[in-house]
C-alpha cells in the first residue's frame, strides 16, 4: 500500500497507478487494486444535452463515463494497453451496500460522505471510478475530515495542474442528475453529470497473471517505491527437454546447463533474455521469497542452451530441490516504466550425474560417469529392474569415476545408478542420484586363437543364442588399446597380413539390436603368436639308426617339437624338441611304419605359443 505501479500508457506517456490494496479478494479472485495517480483525460459523467429533462444520469451502470472507460476512451483506445496487459486486468464485481453496520449505525462520520448514502457496486467492469466509500478508506490513503474539506492525497493533477475528478457515487436529494466528484482542493463535492471533469481510472490486476514485481525507483518494500510488473505470457513458455534435468558441464564443472526447449518460436515473441529465478519454496506459494533473479546466457534460436556459473549463486548445490527451487524464464524485457513479459517459470530438477558409459567388458560391466560438484566419492548401485531396489555394490573415489562390476552374469539385464557423497564433520552428505543406465548382457562365449600360417591367424568362438553378429578386436598387448578388426555373423574368421613371430591379442563379443537398443556379451579373449606351419618332407627308416625326419622352416619359430603316433592311445606322443635353426631330427627309437608330425612354437614372456601341426609322414 502507498506504492506505485507503472502499467500501460496514455498518449504515449506511461501511466503511474497508486497501489490501494496489493492483495484483495473484495472484487472476486485475488487482485491488486490500483488507481491512476493522475487525471488522464476529461469527460462528462453522462453527456445529456439537457439535464433538467433527463433523470437518472448519475446511474453509474448506465453512464457514458463507464462505457468510455471500458471502451474506446480508455481500455480499447489504441496504444493504452497491450493484449497481455489487457488480459491481466480483472473483471471487478462487488455488490451495492449502504453505509451502515450490523446494528444499523452509520459506519462513517464525515458529513459530506453521508450525502452519498450507499456504495455503488460493480458488475464486471474492467475499468471503473472510485466510490465515495473508497475515499473514506484510510487504508487507501484517501481521507476526509469533518473539520476541513482539504484532503491533500485526494488532489490529482491534469496537465500539471490540480483539477476536479469524478467518482462513481450518486448524490442524493436531487432528481438523479447530480453525481459526486473530488474538488480541486481534495474534498468531496457534487456537480451536474453533463459537466466535464477529470477521469482517473481505477482497475484490478489479476494476481495470477503477475509473475513478479521489480523495484524501478525507491527501495523494495518501502512506501512510495515505484514498481514495474512482469506479466505471464504463454507465447514465452519454455519446458525441459524430455527426460532431462539440469546438467553439469563436462568441461567446466562449475557451470550448470539447462536443457530447455521453447514451446513456440521465441524469435517471434520479442524475446530478450533467459533469467534464472531461485525461490525458497515453490514460487506460487504465498510468502515465497526470491533468493536470486538474474539474466543468464542462452539464445532463442537454441544454438546454445542457457547456462550459469553456480558459484555465483552462493547456494549449496546439493540442497537444490529441498532448501530452494530453481526456475528458468524466457522474458521480453521492455523499456523503463513499461510492463515486462515472461513465460510460466520452468521448474528445473537438480543436476544428476550422467553415466557416460555402461557396457560389458571382458570381466564384467564397466560404467563411467561425470564429476559431481563439491563431491569426492561415489557409491555404485545395481538393480534387476528399472524401478526396483538398487543395491549398493561399491564405493569409488573421485579420481577414477569408473567401476567394473565383475559379478555381472551373462544373459541378464542390469540397471546401474551412481550417487555422489562426501564427509562433513564425520557425517555423510549425499548428492543426487544419476539417471539409471541399462545394460543387457548376452550369454558368455569363449575364444580360440591359433596361427593358420605365418601371416594368418584363425579365430573361432562358441555360438551365442540370439546373436546377430560378432565383433572382433586386436591389440599388441593385453591391456590394449584394441582396434576393431571386423564383424561377422559366423563363429570363426581369419585375420590376415600378420607378422610372423609376433604375439597378438584378440577379443570378440556377440551383438544384437532389440527395439533400437544394442546389446552385447562380455568380451572373450585369447592370444597367439603368428607362426608358419612346417611341412614334414621326409621320414626315412635306417636300420640300426631309427627314423630320420626333415621339414621346412616355419617363420617366427623358436623351436620345433617332434611327435610320434601311439597306436595304443590313438594320440601323438612328444618325442623331442629341437632349436629353430635345426630342420632335421633322428628318432633312434623309431621303427619302420611309425607316423610322425612336427609342430613349431615360440616362448614369449614365459608363455609357449604353438603353431599348427604339420602333415603326417610314415617312416619307411
Amino acid at each position: 500500500r502507498g506504492s506505485y505501479v507503472w502499467f500501460g500508457q496514455y498518449d504515449d506517456e506511461p501511466i503511474k497507478f497508486r497501489v490501494l490494496d496489493p492483495d484483495t479478494d473484495l472484487y472476486g479472485g485475488k487482485t491488486m487494486l490500483l488507481d491512476s495517480d493522475k487525471i488522464l483525460y476529461r469527460s462528462c459523467f453522462h453527456n445529456a444535452t439537457s439535464i433538467t429533462s433527463v433523470s437518472n444520469t448519475n446511474n453509474w451502470v448506465k453512464s457514458d463515463i463507464r462505457k468510455g472507460l471500458n471502451g474506446s476512451a480508455f481500455l480499447d483506445k489504441k496504444g493504452v494497453f497491450t493484449d497481455v496487459e489487457k488480459a491481466a486486468i480483472a473483471e471487478s464485481a462487488i455488490a451495492d451496500h449502504y453505509y451502515y453496520d450490523t446494528l444499523g449505525n452509520r459506519t462513517v462520520t464525515d458529513a459530506s460522505l453521508k450525502a452519498y448514502q450507499s456504495y455503488t457496486g460493480l458488475t464486471g467492469e474492467k475499468v471503473f471510478l472510485l466510490d465515495a466509500e473508497d475515499l473514506n478508506n484510510t487504508d487507501y490513503g484517501y481521507y476526509q475530515s469533518d473539520s476541513s474539506s482539504i484532503a491533500l492525497p485526494n488532489v490529482k493533477e491534469y496537465d500539471h495542474n490540480s483539477a476536479d475528478w469524478w467518482i462513481r457515487s450518486r448524490y442524493v436529494g436531487n432528481n438523479g442528475n447530480i453525481s459526486g466528484h473530488v474538488s480541486i482542493l481534495g474534498g468531496l463535492s457534487n456537480m451536474f453529470t453533463n459537466t466535464s471533469y477529470g477521469v482517473a481510472p481505477a482497475l484490478n490486476i489479476d494476481q495470477s497473471k503477475v509473475l513478479l514485481s521489480t523495484a524501478y525507483s525507491g527501495t523494495y518494500g518501502s512506501t512510495g517505491t515505484e514498481y514495474k510488473l512482469t506479466l505471464l505470457d504463454s507465447s514465452l513458455n519454455i519446458s525441459m527437454q524430455s527426460g532431462r534435468s539440469a546438467e553439469i558441464d563436462a568441461e567446466y564443472p562449475d557451470f550448470v546447463v539447462f536443457p530447455i526447449k521453447a514451446d513456440g518460436d521465441l524469435l517471434k515473441t520479442g524475446f530478450t533474455c533467459y533469467s534464472l529465478l531461485i525461490t525458497d519454496r515453490d514460487y506460487q506459494n504465498d510468502g515465497a521469497r526470491i533468493l536470486l533473479y538474474e539474466v543468464i546466457e542462452g539464445d532463442a534460436a537454441g544454438s546454445y542452451l542457457p547456462s550459469f556459473d553456480w558459484q555465483n549463486t552462493g547456494l549449496d548445490i546439493d540442497k537444490w530441490g529441498t532448501a530452494y527451487q530453481v526456475y528458468i524464464l524466457a522474458e521480453a524485457r521492455n523499456a523503463d516504466k513499461a510492463v515486462d513479459r515472461a513465460g510460466v517459470p520452468c521448474k528445473i530438477d537438480p543436476p544428476k550425474i550422467s553415466i557416460t558409459k555402461a557396457e560389458p567388458t571382458d570381466n564384467g560391466v564397466q560404467i563411467r560417469w561425470q564429476k559431481a560438484p563439491s563431491m569426492y566419492r561415489y557409491n555404485v548401485y545395481r538393480s534387476d529392474s528399472l524401478d526396483g531396489t538398487y543395491t549398493y555394490i561399491a564405493s569409488v573415489t573421485d579420481g577414477s569415476r569408473k567401476y567394473v562390476d565383475k559379478t555381472a552374469q551373462g544373459g541378464k539385464t542390469y540397471y546401474y545408478k551412481v550417487r555422489a557423497y562426501t564427509k562433513v564433520g564425520g557425517s555423510t552428505v549425499y548428492g543426487c542420484w544419476s539417471y539409471p543406465a541399462k545394460v543387457t548382457l548376452l550369454q558368455d562365449l569363449s575364444l580360440t586363437a591359433e596361427p593358420k600360417s605365418g601371416v594368418t591367424m584363425k579365430l573361432s568362438w562358441t555360438e551365442v543364442s540370439g546373436a546377430q553378429a560378432y565383433e572382433i578386436y586386436r591389440a599388441a598387448s593385453a591391456s590394449g588399446p584394441y582396434s576393431y578388426v571386423k564383424s561377422t555373423t559366423g563363429t570363426s574368421t581369419s585375420d590376415t597380413d600378420r607378422v610372423a613371430g609376433t604375439r597378438y591379442y584378440y577379443m570378440v563379443r556377440a551383438k544384437r539390436t532389440v527395439n533400437g537398443e544394442t546389446q552385447y556379451s562380455k568380451y572373450a579373449s585369447a592370444a597367439a603368436v603368428a607362426l608358419a606351419t612346417p611341412t614334414l618332407e621326409s621320414a626315412v627308416y635306417v636300420s640300426g639308426s631309427g627314423v630320420r625326419l626333415t621339414w621346412t622352416r616355419a617363420s617366427g619359430a623358436d623351436r620345433y617339437n617332434v611327435y610320434r603316433y601311439n597306436t595304443s592311445t590313438g594320440k601323438y606322443d612328444y618325442v623331442a624338441s629341437v632349436l629353430g635353426g635345426t630342420l632335421t631330427y633322428t628318432d633312434a627309437s623309431g621303427r619302420s611304419g611309425d607316423y610322425y608330425k612336427v609342430r613349431a612354437y615360440k616362448r614369449v614372456d614365459g608363455v609357449v605359443y604353438y603353431g599348427g601341426w604339420s602333415n603326417a609322414k610314415m617312416g619307411r
